[in-house]
């Protein structure tokens, strides 16, 4: 068993050491002219959200002080955040800052490899003032909020965080769309698109902490309860990270 074991654990360390000197870049589906997978996602919706003009006078903190006292927190008072947080913590872990004419490449307030967005943002708005309770998706085009998905219970997005956290104002699901990385990087795109996923949870670590917010990453979610949450197949575009935020309970 420890032999079968560890033959595993080398196969997934393998992925973490790309080999960019023996990668083939007439091999990609960008070099072989293939269509180039749609870049943006986008919802119809009748509830679209402008964010807040968000003012640093809502910080409470410098950035070296969050940096310093960032933690995880998953126990939360119940209390709504306001809308200029809400607004605070989406612009500053989605925001797009310029797209290119022909919408293939994008500059944003995220690092991304070769400036190729694959990570979507989905937002589980639970106690949030003057927002509808529900799943909002965020258009990376137009930079605001679209609500794909009411009536969704409270209980339901816990069970696909496995009951992690409880009492959570707000839940953030960030998924990937491979194909549009792969696009250009073929099989060295994965451990980019998770370092991807890390560079957003960081700034909503960040961010938080500035207004005096709890925030806890969760990895160890449910693949397939999250999938199905966020209406996704869970094969061309899937959950690769989530977190929950709060104000932190005493």
């Amino acid at each position: 068993m420890e032999k079968e074991f560890q033959e595993k654990c080398n196969i997934y360390r393998e992925s973490l050491k790309p080999k960019w000197e023996g990668f083939n870049w007439k091999e990609t589906p960008r070099s072989k002219n293939l269509k180039r997978p749609v870049f943006f996602k986008k919802y119809f919706s009748e509830t679209i959200i402008d964010l807040s003009n968000v003012k640093v006078a809502i910080e409470n903190h410098t950035l070296m002080d969050s940096i310093h006292s960032r933690r995880s927190i998953r126990k939360y008072e119940d209390k709504p955040i306001t809308f200029e947080e809400f607004s605070y913590l989406v612009k500053n872990t989605c925001k797009t800052i310029r797209i290119s004419e022909d919408k293939a490449l994008s500059l944003g307030v995220i690092p991304t490899p070769g400036a190729i967005k694959s990570i979507e943002t989905y937002i589980y708005v639970n106690n949030v003032e003057h927002m509808k309770s529900g799943i909002y998706h965020y258009n990376l085009v137009d930079n605001k909020l679209y609500l794909i998905k009411n009536n969704v219970e409270l209980k339901t997005v816990s069970e696909a965080l496995r009951n992690q956290t409880k009492n959570y104002p707000l839940a953030f699901f960030w998924t990937t769309t491979p194909a549009r990385t792969e696009y250009k990087y073929g099989y060295l795109s994965h451990k980019m698109i998770a370092m991807e996923a890390g560079h957003t949870c960081q700034n909503l670590y960040l961010s938080c902490t500035c207004l005096d917010l709890g925030t806890v990453a969760i990895g160890a979610y449910s693949q397939k309860c999250c999938d199905n949450l966020l209406d996704i197949d869970g094969v061309d575009e899937f959950t690769i990270y989530t977190a929950t935020v709060g104000y932190p309970k005493e």
